[in-house]
């Protein structure tokens, strides 16, 4: 009697490997299709913030922008770029905007390469990192306007912005 459920436990196994592989398939085809759309969501919500003028140096944070610059940072910016303590491959961005210009963070976010080579500060950073910055996706000037308005929120409105 065991022979016989071992042996139709056998006959089972490739099925249900294939009906788990399946639904593996359509886990991340699903999740692929949320994420699409996600991006896609955001990139809409920014579009609106594309001709506003940076941030005057001291005003208060837009709280919805910054939420939305958060989602910016996670889909664009976190693989390289970390927000406090630990390393990775680009700079550690605690403190950017008491350090940067809104100015300067918004051409480094969306002229990544000219900036490198025009730009002083953006040269020495390269050179120490060893890496050129690369922007995953598509980012335009509402993407940077929310990614400012994140890092002015991360650094207690402390952000020089001059």
């Amino acid at each position: 009697m065991s022979n016989d459920s071992s042996a139709s436990a056998g006959r089972r196994g490739p099925w249900a490997l294939a009906v788990l592989a399946v639904a593996s398939v359509v886990g991340v085809a699903v999740w692929w299709g949320t994420e699409s759309a996600h991006r896609r969501t955001v990139s809409e919500r920014v579009a609106a913030w594309a001709e506003a003028p940076l941030p005057v140096p001291g005003a208060p944070v837009d709280t919805a922008l910054a939420a939305l610059g958060s989602d910016v940072f996670q889909t664009h910016c976190a693989g390289c770029h970390a927000l406090s303590g630990e390393q990775r491959v680009g700079p550690n961005l605690e403190g950017v905007t008491r350090r940067r210009s809104y100015a300067w963070i918004r051409s480094m976010v969306l002229h990544p390469d000219s900036m490198t080579r025009d730009d002083p500060v953006a040269r020495a950073l390269l050179q120490s990192y060893g890496v050129q910055m690369m922007v995953t996706g598509k980012l335009e000037a509402g993407h940077a306007r929310a990614l400012i308005e994140f890092l002015r929120r991360l650094d207690g409105l402390q952000g020089s912005g001059t």
